[in-house]
């Protein structure tokens, strides 16, 4: 049976998902399941094997067969706040702009998604948990008790995202970080393995312009019953 004691929170790249989602599981007690770390980590060890999907696509198979040999030998630990990938913490090392420009390739590999809600579930079963990404209601939880589609304008993303390379010394053009989001937009939208859906019946909310206190407020009164969240 699939979990049902599920924050599902769906949404964009750079929306924000991951810190309300972060701050909500805590407010709550449940635990936090940052999805797009673990993808992030397993774009990470594809790159350290050579077998990204930008390294392979010559290949006859586009690089399936050394993708799943790869696959199989990798390990993610979830602990808050941090990953660990093969033992190691990686959790700076996947912020990368080479992480950055692979992962929603990597993602769209129905192999390592179905890896990966595998694991998801699995961490789900353990307790109630707040679980962003981008297929958490529509595939991964299917049967979640809450639902949510968080969203935000284009350049209000950009934006946000510049700020968080500006914290980590990263100097890099709002312009380029745009098209990058545009692109993987396009990507997460159109590709045939769990696409990025609003599920239905997802509480739907804009965090364009909206600080973080507000977009949680709005989301623990929509988990604890007390209003929609609108």
């Amino acid at each position: 049976m699939a979990p049902t004691d599920v924050v599902a929170i769906d949404g964009p790249s750079g929306a924000g998902k991951s810190t309300v989602a972060r701050l909500l599981a805590q407010r709550l007690g449940f635990a936090f399941l940052d999805t797009g770390a673990m993808y992030r980590a397993i774009t990470l060890h594809f790159l350290r094997h050579g077998c990204a999907p930008a390294m392979v696509a010559g290949e006859s198979d586009r690089g399936e067969a050394r993708m799943r040999a790869a696959l199989a030998t990798a390990s993610l630990e979830l602990a808050p706040g941090r990953i660990a990938l093969d033992g190691v913490d990686v959790s700076a090392d996947i912020r990368t702009r080479d992480v950055e420009a692979q992962v929603s390739a990597v993602a769209a590999l129905p192999f390592v998604r179905a890896a990966m809600g595998d694991l998801q579930r699995q961490v789900a079963r353990s307790g109630p948990v707040v679980a962003e990404g981008r297929d958490m209601g529509s595939v991964v939880f299917p049967s979640a008790r809450w639902k949510v589609y968080l969203d935000a304008a284009p350049e209000e993303r950009a934006r946000r995202r510049c700020q968080d390379f500006a914290r980590q010394g990263r100097q890099v053009s709002e312009a380029d970080v745009l098209a990058e989001i545009l692109q993987r937009d396009r990507l997460d939208s159109t590709r045939a393995a769990a696409p990025l859906v609003r599920s239905a019946g997802a509480l739907y909310l804009d965090s364009t312009g909206l600080p973080t206190e507000t977009v949680l407020g709005r989301l623990l009164a929509f988990v604890r019953g007390e209003a929609d969240g609108a």
